[in-house]
């Protein structure tokens, strides 16, 4: 079994961040015995999301998307995914509930934007996330008369301590 991590951020593509989360990817899945065959970072551009899933989906069985599931506009890599996979997204009412609990308990008001994070793969498990806002989805079947399982990770909860070189 092989993988491919697709990390999401026009950030990254500059020299003050680095990705550090496609190097803990990496470590998980050397221990779980996965070949990791192509790691790549795509700018926030519909287009060329689509096209790196796309690419990814025909060499890979296991596809790993970090970065691009929060409120902004230029977060989309949902949208991307559904598109590339031809599939739906739904907004689940219990995530947005979350949501809005959420900003509540902070004594804030959500703003729309915030909602699209409750956007969902048609057929995708969601995966909580405990230290911000938008949770993971996990989308495992058929594609393209291939079998793979296809995940969405947030990013880091905190970008400048996360990747901001010294």
């Amino acid at each position: 079994m092989n993988a491919e991590i697709i990390a999401v951020g026009s950030e990254m593509l500059t020299p003050y961040r680095m990705d550090t989360n496609s190097l803990y990817l990496t470590d998980q899945l050397t221990q779980l015995g996965v070949d990791l065959i192509f790691k790549s970072v795509v700018g926030d551009n519909l287009r060329r999301l689509v096209g790196a899933a796309q690419h990814a989906l025909f060499r890979s069985d296991i596809v790993i998307f970090s970065g691009g599931l929060g409120p902004t506009e230029d977060d989309l890599t949902r949208e991307a995914v559904a598109e590339a996979l031809g599939l739906g997204l739904r907004r689940d009412e219990e995530i947005l509930s979350r949501l809005e609990q959420r900003f509540a308990e902070r004594g804030w008001k959500m703003s729309p934007n915030n909602a699209k994070q409750a956007d969902v793969l048609d057929g995708a498990t969601v995966l909580s996330n405990p230290n911000g806002t938008a949770p993971g989805q996990w989308l495992s079947g058929q594609f393209d008369g291939r079998e793979h399982i296809i995940l969405l990770l947030p990013g880091p909860p905190a970008p400048r301590r996360a990747y901001l070189l010294p």
